[in-house]
């Protein structure tokens, strides 16, 4: 099976933003960040002494947490955004293939075969079909690439055969 399809900086904000709550990495980022404010803050003002203290120090330490991420979100979003461009293959024109070995791409710049036992995890994210390579590395085709949902679908399952067929 099939599918052409063209990738847009916007897809890449879009499924950022969708795959992002879905990752476990986003909390323990959190929670390292989290407990850095805590260190800051001990330090600073020393360690609480009453359960207000403790409180308003825990809370301090969560919102620290949040906005680091977040921050940390935003820049990476920047970086994305940057460093993404037709040249480099990363937007604009993609062919995905699913073939015995694996999910093959081709964009005019370069082409090459993820091998099912290189694929973590096949799923779907919001509007997008992912091909998880590792926590950061991802293929992904936006389901407005197929002309029905019933295309889409069959995709899905065909690429999820293949994969647990050469998984099993």
């Amino acid at each position: 099976m099939k599918v052409i399809t063209e990738i847009s900086r916007g897809d890449l904000v879009w499924f950022n933003l969708a795959i992002l709550p879905r990752l476990k990495s986003t909390y323990i980022t959190m929670l390292f960040i989290a407990a850095l404010a805590f260190i800051w803050i001990a330090s600073d003002k020393g360690m609480p002494n009453t359960a207000i203290d403790w409180f308003g120090m825990i809370i301090g330490s969560v919102v620290g947490g949040i906005a680091g991420m977040l921050a940390g979100t935003l820049v990476s979003f920047v970086f994305i955004l940057l460093s993404s461009s037709k040249t480099n293959g990363t937007l604009g024109h993609h062919e995905y293939e699913i073939s015995a070995e694996g999910l093959f791409e081709k964009t005019p710049v370069n082409e090459g075969i993820s091998k099912w036992a290189g694929i973590h995890e096949i799923r779907v994210v919001g509007p997008y079909l992912v091909f998880r390579i590792s926590s950061f590395l991802f293929h992904i085709i936006p389901k407005r690439s197929f002309a029905t949902e019933q295309e889409f679908v069959a995709f899905v399952e065909a690429a999820r055969n293949a994969w647990v067929k050469k998984n099993a």
